[in-house]
């Protein structure tokens, strides 16, 4: 039988592959190109590079996929031969984020200790492809090592040297709390964690690196977000870690509530709530404790000198202002609370109106608050034709431009000149259970029956001060700290201080007399 050869043509060898092709592509008209895909994400870079030295301390690990990759599940281990250096991070931990369409992970550690050989390990599945294949962990012959840069011969941790107040103190302050170490320290992640000393409740969590801590070389300061209470027992704790060297050595933290525990001061107890001596600082001598400091924006610092006829003063030189803390007696926080503030100042006429004290932004007369200023002081003298000379501004909270003003030229008699570099005594009484302003210069009231009424304090029925900005009550500015220093000639104001007193109660005729001749 005559054998048959078959040769295919050109077309039937085409429709072969189209077929094979259907087969292979389009048996599922719902099969989606992912699914076929059957490669494991892998990497493709390291930062820092394996192998480098001098990484920063405060670097993140960064890692490049050759994949758009999705957090799966797993750990990011940091390892090095000290173990208060370890760190082992979740990859769904909020420090661990995907950027560049999803091709790049950025890791952010703690700060990593000093002079250290580290190597970091990926658990396999921590990240995962779209078509959901695993990241298959890192090759066998493929590691990821560095060494940390800062000082590789500082080993030891910070100690502690000194805390303010001291433990078991039973006068502490109640608006902040330092400590000292033997060399430079930074804070980091963590929380600082104010006890009460006999409910042990927490009364404030202070965040490591939040707004309340301030760092200057061997010094911590805490600020506590409200003032603790008077006379009451506190300890507080915090976690190994939260402080450390600037070679990222760890201190041990506190961890017992007997380490660092302290009773505030009793306060004055008594009608004077500030007493600033202005002899050689700013301290309040009340038993209060309500230190002024000097601004924060000051540019230039006060000074203490001796004064032919007042003594140990403070001079305020131009661009320098103080602020008393914020606490609830500095406040007028109700219609019935009474106080009074009595100082003696000495300072030459200047142009405009620059804040000799006060706890409102002079931006406008209506903001709530009080303030004593200087208005046009260079030129003024009784009878001369001058308005104002000198100010007492007043509005209550919420704004609404019911403001009092108390101007020397309007008096009668009119009042002396304040700032004609002479020393005064100035006293300002706000009487609210009786709902009256008076103002004092030399231990004499001066005001006007005609116009009483504009001295009624009734009419300002809320408290004097910013409820929302709290602004603190402010020497030789105004409570921003930035009315005088906008202008010029405001900002040129100097002149000696003494004796500032605030009182919460009205101070009587008898009482201003005694302090004018004290």
């Amino acid at each position: 039988m005559k054998k048959i050869e078959i040769k295919p043509s050109y077309t039937s060898f085409v429709i072969v592959l189209l077929t094979v092709f259907t087969l292979l592509f389009s048996c599922d008209d719902n099969l989606q190109e992912d699914e076929m895909d059957i490669v494991n994400p892998y990497v493709i870079s390291y930062n820092p590079v394996s192998g480098v030295d001098g990484v920063s301390l405060s670097s993140n690990l960064v890692i490049t996929f050759d994949d758009i990759v999705f957090k799966g599940q797993g750990k990011i281990t940091i390892t090095t031969n000290d173990e208060s250096g370890k760190q082992v991070i979740d990859v769904n931990d909020p420090n661990v984020t995907l950027n560049n369409v999803n091709r790049v992970m950025t890791i952010n550690p703690r700060d990593f200790l000093s002079g250290r050989n580290y190597q970091v390990v990926l658990d396999k599945g921590f990240v995962v492809d779209k078509a959901g294949n695993k990241y298959f962990g890192m090759p066998d012959n493929e590691k990821w090592t560095f060494i940390s840069g800062g000082n590789p011969g500082d080993l030891d941790a910070p100690e502690l040297v000194s805390l303010t107040p001291m433990d078991d103190d039973t006068e502490a302050r109640i608006f902040a709390m330092e400590l000292t170490f033997n060399e430079d320290v930074k804070t980091v992640t963590g929380n600082f964690l104010v006890y009460d000393g006999d409910t042990h409740d927490v009364v404030h969590t202070i965040d490591a690196e939040g707004p309340a801590i301030s760092v200057n070389g061997k010094v911590i300061k805490i600020s506590y977000p409200t003032p603790l209470g008077f006379g009451k027992n506190y300890y507080v704790k915090f976690e190994s870690g939260v402080i450390s060297d600037l070679s990222g050595n760890p201190f041990v933290g506190i961890a017992d509530n007997t380490s660092f525990n302290f009773t505030t001061l009793n306060g004055s107890a008594s009608e004077l709530v500030v007493h600033l001596p202005f002899d050689t600082d700013l301290s309040d001598i009340s038993g209060n404790k309500f230190d002024a400091v000097l601004g924060p924006t000051a540019s230039s610092e006060v000074t203490f000198e001796n004064d032919a006829t007042r003594g140990q003063v403070a001079r305020f030189n131009a661009g320098s202002y103080a602020q008393l803390p914020v606490h609830p007696l500095l406040r007028s926080v109700s219609t019935t609370d009474d106080f009074s503030v009595n100082l003696w100042v000495k300072l030459a006429g200047t142009d405009s109106d620059p804040v000799i004290i006060g706890n409102k932004s002079w931006a406008s007369g209506g903001n709530p608050g009080w303030l004593l200023c200087t208005d046009d002081g260079h030129e003024y003298a009784p009878g001369n034709g001058t308005d104002h000379g000198w100010i007492a501004v007043i509005a209550d909270d919420p704004k609404n431009d019911n403001r009092m003003d108390w101007r020397a030229a309007a008096m009668n008699p009119q009042a002396p000149a304040l700032a004609d570099d002479i020393w005064h005594m100035v006293t300002m009484v706000f009487d609210r259970t009786n709902g009256k302003l008076s103002m004092y210069l030399d231990g004499v009231e001066f005001s006007n029956s005609t116009i009483a009424s504009s001295f009624n304090l009734n009419t300002l029925p809320g408290p004097l001060y910013d409820v929302t900005n709290d602004y603190p009550i402010t020497i030789w500015e105004d409570g921003t700290g930035g009315y005088n220093a906008s202008d010029v000639r405001r900002a040129a104001m100097t002149g000696l201080m003494d004796d500032l007193r605030i009182y919460n109660k009205v101070l009587t005729l008898a009482e201003i007399n005694n302090l004018f001749i004290d």
